[in-house]
């Protein structure tokens, strides 16, 4: 294409489009129509202007002469097409635009527009010599050479700065090879959102929402709450069917089901499923489902069988299940399985335990008496107090001791005494009664659902160290003490009676048979392992490890722990009656790490006790509680009911089966 001369007009203009450029004088818009004759016309009105002048310069619409050291500009390069087809530019000119609108009013037009070009503006040290010599294509494709405006100093950077550059950031960031496959894939994270946090579908309709994605990503609608709930139900249904297929493979599992009903008699059911894969015990959620305003264990066992059809779930592969104390939930596990398969949940128990010492005349004084003094405090003198959280918990009896032990730590060296000195001396000594109490609800909430092979142990050892006599104890601290120890013996008798509470402590190898008071039911269960080894001999069922060489993937490891536990065995028994008595050898070995694994520590006793190993895949993944435990005990768990209340009642149960799946099975 021949080329031609580029007018020295251009050096007043900047060029818009194929169509129009701005004067940088006035910044009057100006039709060029192909050519420079309107450019040339309009200049007129700037008489001050001479062309043939290469010493001057517009800086800012100021006309002056370039300084000397000026003769080695700095320019900036401008690629220019009229119609753009890269989609990433499109959104980052929107991008750019939507981010404007939250600055504030007194920049100027100029300065926003220079911030932009900074992504994609390229520049280059040029001579005056050289650009009157330059010739260059006329065409779609020009390139427009200007003076730059005058950089100003940059300001120091603010929050509001801040705010103008997220959008670029995270445009730069997106891979995206159109708006619909990156719509599709935000859709599944707002699903993914409001699952794990449980929220009500209506929050993506919200303004707080709204504005929120409109400043993180301008270019995505997030979708109505009808095209949500069908996203969730449709992931809802993929999932069922994994988690069916899952199941399909499991050799033995339990379940917890926990009941809930608010003041308004509104009911809900939740189901969980609990085994184990490898080295972890894994509880995922069957199903949460609305219940009669009035119901009965009839509606329960519906509701079970219900569920475990839909997951192909034969009853003779659910080995027992977790509820609260509950004559109600009792009958329906009789009913839904048959005797001697209902687990206690043993939170409930202890939090039942605790409820009923802090309604005690001596405990609720002292709790009343500083409640009462502290909201005073808060009202009058506005203290920012860390015992004000305790405060909006009353009805969760932890709350009692964490308000009395805060009020004793950090208020007593400051503020004036409330409770006298005799007063504070037994609020120290009640709260030294139930701190074992409240350590052991504690160490129930490390895991959602903590193993039921510990609640031997943690309840033993409540006892014990409950019938310690302390010296200089206080007459209301022993009636306490003892009223605690009568309770807790109450509830092992039972527990201990239980057979699967009993297998899950004896079959974890760091409990095994030390956690029991009564020695006869220890040898009824021993009784009943041998029974179970000696079925198991004559089905001709063996489930013994093969040898390392006979694996497509040799080990040597593993050919040295087999090596070794044999020649372990020959050393400590070879001589004696117990040589190949499995359960004798494993109740007289020591007791494992209490930090430990149980699975883990499985792993490595395989090869000793095939049999042992076999039988404690079916006991250690039982859930020592019905719910997760911080639900019972803590304000935050308070707020988690509150949630599902209110999903339950616009018949969200798709949401809250979601809300425990993996985040990897999301494949976000």
């Amino acid at each position: 294409m021949p080329t031609m001369s580029r007018s020295k007009i251009w050096k007043f203009y900047d060029k818009l489009d194929r169509n129009s450029a701005q004067c940088q004088l006035c910044e009057k818009v100006i039709k060029t129509c192909g050519n420079t004759s309107n450019l040339m016309k309009h200049m007129k009105t700037h008489p001050q202007i001479d062309l043939f002048d290469d010493d001057t310069v517009v800086e800012r619409g100021i006309y002056k002469r370039r300084e000397q050291d000026d003769k080695l500009r700095f320019r900036k390069v401008l690629p220019f097409k009229e119609e753009s087809s890269d989609f990433h530019s499109e959104l980052l000119f929107k991008a750019a635009k939507d981010a404007g609108s939250i600055i504030d009013q007194g920049m100027t037009k100029a300065t926003a527009e220079d911030h932009i070009s900074m992504q994609s503006v390229g520049y280059a040290w040029v001579t005056s010599e050289a650009t009157e010599s330059r010739t260059e294509t006329v065409g779609g494709e020009d390139i427009i050479e200007f003076e730059p405006k005058e950089e100003l100093d940059e300001p120091e950077k603010t929050p509001l700065h801040q705010i103008q550059t997220v959008p670029f950031a995270g445009l730069d960031n997106l891979k995206m090879d159109g708006p619909l496959s990156n719509r599709s894939s935000f859709h599944q994270d707002v699903a993914f959102f409001v699952c794990r946090d449980r929220q009500p579908l209506q929050i993506v309709q919200g303004e707080g929402f709204q504005h929120l994605v409109k400043v993180l990503c301008p270019t995505y609608k997030p979708p109505s709450a009808a095209e949500l709930e069908a996203i969730i139900s449709r992931e809802s249904e993929m999932r069922r069917s994994k988690l069916r297929q899952h199941l399909a493979a499991i050799s033995t599992l339990s379940l917890s089901c926990s009941v809930h009903t608010k003041a308004e008699s509104q009911s809900w059911m939740e189901l969980v499923a609990h085994f184990h894969e490898g080295r972890q015990r894994i509880s995922r959620t069957l199903s949460v489902m609305r219940l009669p305003d009035l119901f009965t264990s009839t509606e329960i066992v519906e509701r079970m069988d219900q569920v475990c059809q839909r997951f192909d779930i034969p009853k003779s592969k659910i080995c027992c299940v977790t509820t609260k104390s509950s004559q109600l939930l009792e009958d329906a596990v009789t009913t839904f399985l048959g005797a001697h398969h209902h687990v206690p949940c043993f939170a409930d128990q202890l939090n039942s335990l605790l409820a009923a010492v802090v309604q005690r005349p001596e405990i609720r004084d002292l709790r009343d008496r500083v409640r009462s003094y502290v909201q005073s405090t808060v009202e009058i003198e506005g203290h920012s107090l860390q015992i004000i959280p305790q405060l909006n918990s009353i009805h969760r009896p932890i709350s009692t001791y964490d308000m009395l032990d805060l009020y004793l730590k950090h208020t007593l060296v400051q503020e004036p005494l409330l409770l006298s000195r005799a007063e504070v001396d037994l609020c120290h000594q009640l709260l030294d009664v139930l701190r074992p109490l409240t350590s052991s609800m504690r160490e129930l909430t490390r895991a959602p659902y903590p193993a039921a092979s510990t609640v031997l142990p943690i309840a033993q050892t409540l006892i014990n160290e409950l019938k310690q006599e302390k010296s200089a104890e206080h007459k209301v601290a022993r009636e306490l003490r003892l009223f605690m120890v009568q309770q807790l013996e109450e509830n092992f008798e039972s527990m201990e009676s239980n057979v699967h509470l009993a297998m899950a402590s004896l079959l974890d190898p760091r409990f095994r048979n030390i956690p029991f008071q009564s020695g006869a039911l220890v040898a009824q269960y021993m009784t009943q392992l041998y029974d179970m080894m000696q079925a198991h001999l004559d089905s001709g069922d063996s489930d013994a490890v093969k040898d390392p060489e006979d694996r497509d993937d040799y080990d040597i490891w593993a050919a040295f722990k087999s090596f070794s536990h044999e020649k372990q065995r020959l050393v400590n028994g070879s001589n004696g009656p117990d040589a190949d008595d499995e359960i004798a050898r494993y109740f007289c070995a020591g007791m494992s790490t209490l930090r430990a694994d149980p699975f883990e520590l499985w792993e490595e006793l395989a090869e000793t006790y095939p049999f042992l190993h076999t039988e404690a895949q079916r006991y250690l993944h039982i859930p020592a509680t019905a719910e997760p435990a911080d639900r019972l005990f803590t304000a935050d768990g308070a707020a988690v009911m509150a949630q599902y209340a209110a999903l339950i009642e616009n018949n969200m149960e798709n949401v809250l089966f979601m809300a425990d799946v993996p985040t990897k099975e999301w494949q976000l």
